[in-house]
């Protein structure tokens, strides 16, 4: 279990409590490379730690965990425990401001048609053993699927959130991959992606991510945008009133 690490004294300025014991939290977290599986300290030692009530403990490490960064587990060795980042957490956040802000599905589409291609470029010039051999297992996977099986909806996402990691923008690649998150969930959770991707967009991700493994960027950035220009547009055609659909918070 970890200790804190940190002064007290990073209380001092802020709102509320809770807000503040959350920052120094994350501060510390960073500060000594915890990762996921990593535990903090249980609410009692950290409420002498920083001289304040449970309840605000509570609170701070409930705001933790509504932002993905902790997992608050039960039992006798339960407590917060460090969770790996998960683009989902920034996605719902995301949904919420743009479904305040009434923004539809078709302007969520055409932030992605202009993101990634450039990711797609990017990923091209930015190679490394490890993207590239994550690229590989996702298109080894998505041409694994059988004929027939519905699976391969699942696996052509995965071929895109790859590609959203594989930038070498950290930045890039969170909003990539939150964008990409918040586009999926409607497309297959609403079943338009069903009527409207067939299992042969298997060879237009394998021309991509030759592409990108060649390092070609030109080409890759090129391929994407065809590729994502055509998909909107058979979502237009097949489900018209899909685009302007508000985006919901969930």
């Amino acid at each position: 279990m970890a200790e804190l690490a940190f002064s007290a004294g990073a209380l001092s300025r802020g709102s509320k409590v809770s807000e503040r014991i959350a920052s120094a939290l994350v501060n510390d977290i960073i500060e000594r490379g915890l990762g996921p599986g990593d535990r903090l300290p249980n609410e009692a030692v950290m409420s002498e730690y920083f001289g304040v009530g449970r309840g605000s403990v509570r609170e701070a490490l409930r705001l933790l965990e509504v932002h993905g960064l902790i997992s608050l587990v039960t039992g006798p060795k339960g407590g917060p425990v460090i969770v790996a980042v998960d683009p989902r957490y920034v996605a719902r956040t995301l949904s919420l401001y743009l479904s305040l802000r009434g923004a539809t599905i078709e302007e969520l589409a055409h932030t992605r048609l202009f993101i990634e291609p450039h990711v797609a470029r990017l990923a091209a010039e930015n190679l490394s053993p490890d993207r590239s051999a994550r690229l590989e297992a996702a298109l080894a996977a998505e041409e694994a699927v059988a004929d027939g099986d519905h699976n391969y909806i699942e696996a052509a996402n995965e071929f895109h959130y790859v590609i959203s990691t594989m930038s070498g923008n950290r930045v890039l690649d969170l909003v990539a991959t939150a964008l990409k998150e918040l586009y999926t969930g409607p497309i297959v959770g609403g079943g338009v992606a069903r009527v409207t991707t067939d299992p042969s967009i298997r060879l237009e991700h394998r021309e991509i991510g030759e592409a990108i493994l060649a390092g070609d960027a030109d080409r890759a950035e090129d391929l994407m945008r065809a590729h994502m220009n055509y998909y909107l547009g058979k979502i237009r055609d097949t489900a018209p009133s899909f685009p302007a659909t508000r985006i919901t918070w969930s």
